[in-house]
């Protein structure tokens, strides 16, 4: 059943899957891409969760219960729409030389996360890197490996993180030309 306490999540969810009907994966995500940034810049500069060693972790998944919620609504299964989505963003990270700027994504939501939270560390003097992701509906491992080839550290480090969180990124404070 959806109340009106939380309609808006289930509706920004619903949105996703029509953004994916009318006008496919790529203006999609593009769409959660800008969406994230956007509020980001509202934010400001700053990293959510919790720090050891310039990683980044989040021992709660972000959106995760309204994700589950909505996936309920669908007998359990996620909307081919999101499907589609993540498969979309998985093939452009790994087709692009630049993969390490793609999310590892776990979940259609995460391309909002990491979107906002990326902006957020930009804001800081930051690169932030999204090495590896839990998935809220199976706890299935995603991992981004261009990303953790690039931050210098190896999945076992990344999958000792997701063993107490939901998402993991490296924080380069490297100075930027």
């Amino acid at each position: 059943m959806i109340r009106l306490e939380n309609m808006l999540p289930k509706a920004f969810l619903m949105g996703i899957m029509e953004m994916v009907d009318r006008f496919g994966p790529e203006e999609t995500f593009n769409w959660l891409v800008d969406i994230g940034i956007k509020l980001a810049e509202i934010e400001g500069p700053g990293f959510e969760g919790a720090r050891e060693n310039n990683v980044n972790y989040l021992p709660v998944c972000p959106f995760g219960s309204d994700l589950v919620e909505f996936v309920e609504m669908y007998g359990g299964e996620q909307p081919s729409q999101f499907l589609e989505l993540i498969e979309h963003v998985k093939n452009k990270k790994e087709a692009s030389e630049d993969g390490w700027n793609y999310p590892a994504l776990s979940g259609v939501l995460g391309i909002l996360h990491y979107s906002y939270s990326k902006k957020r560390a930009e804001l800081a003097g930051a690169e932030l890197l999204s090495l590896g992701a839990k998935s809220p509906l199976t706890n299935d491992l995603e991992y981004n490996y261009k990303a953790i080839e690039r931050a210098g550290m190896t999945k076992e480090e990344v999958d000792d993180y997701l063993k107490k969180s939901y998402c993991v990124f490296k924080i380069d404070y490297h100075d930027k030309e």
